[in-house]
């Protein structure tokens, strides 16, 4: 499946026009295809240390991305209390998204969020959501751009979704975020998202940011790879399963930032 196919199939299947779409459990609801996911993190690591840093001709994807997120960060803000965060004291002010002021604070990273369940308790408990300002390089985002990328994706997938940090985590993640970006925007939230966080849990090491659409992906049924069958909810090929080694941790790993 090439990249305009795989988009056009996408505009098929994503309704983002609900008011109420950031909560919609029924239109949001999201579905793995897979119950062993070693091959599939591995492919999608491979495919993105394999991948060129920056390609011009992509970029769109990552404008619409971005646009996408200044949507949704507009509307969650009725429903939560960004508190904005930074390990350097020397960054600690305010910051303007939108017509809005909101706090940077400092915050060592021993006292920040070590689990998504620190994070989904924090904002149960005081209506609070700590953002951390803090490693923002990004090609094209700006600072702002991605914090509040960072914003949008935590609270729709770790809060709301309820996803824990970890491959795994995020891969059900990206597959819930995607319901509410448009379709162009799904081959740069699959690379940073998905591509990330496989390479962070293979390396053990955050990746370098790229600019990039990893190809031979389906953007819509997460798991399903070019020249893989899927048997059993497990990636098969020449008539080879692909099954999940035993291990302790389980694919996850303490934390990703966007």
């Amino acid at each position: 499946m090439n990249l305009q196919e795989n988009i056009n199939r996408l505009k098929e299947l994503i309704d983002a026009t609900s008011a109420n779409l950031i909560e919609d459990k029924k239109v949001i609801a999201e579905k793995l295809i897979l119950k062993d996911w070693d091959k599939y993190v591995e492919l999608v690591a491979q495919a993105y240390l394999d991948a060129p840093d920056f390609e011009p001709d992509v970029t769109r994807h990552w404008e619409v991305l971005k646009e996408s997120n200044y949507k949704l960060f507009k509307r969650l803000l009725s429903k939560v209390d960004v508190i904005f965060i930074t390990e350097n004291k020397s960054d600690v002010g305010s910051v303007t998204i939108m017509g809005r002021k909101f706090p940077i604070r400092h915050l060592p990273s021993s006292e920040q969020y070590q689990t998504q369940q620190e994070m989904k308790s924090d904002y149960e408990n005081t209506g609070k959501l700590k953002i951390s300002i803090d490693y923002s390089d990004h090609p094209i985002f700006s600072v702002k751009d991605n914090i509040v990328f960072r914003t949008v994706h935590d609270f729709i997938v770790h809060i709301l979704g309820n996803h824990g940090f970890g491959a795994k985590g995020e891969i059900a993640s990206y597959n819930r975020h995607a319901k509410l970006a448009p379709p162009d925007a799904l081959p740069a939230l699959f690379t940073e998202v998905v591509g990330q966080a496989c390479v962070a849990v293979t390396t053990n090491s955050f990746p370098k940011q790229k600019i990039t659409v990893l190809k031979g992906f389906d953007y819509a049924q997460v798991g399903r790879v070019d020249d893989y069958d899927v048997e059993d909810k497990t990636l098969t090929k020449d008539g080879v399963k692909f099954k999940d080694q035993d291990r302790k941790d389980n694919l996850d790993f303490k934390a990703i930032t966007t």
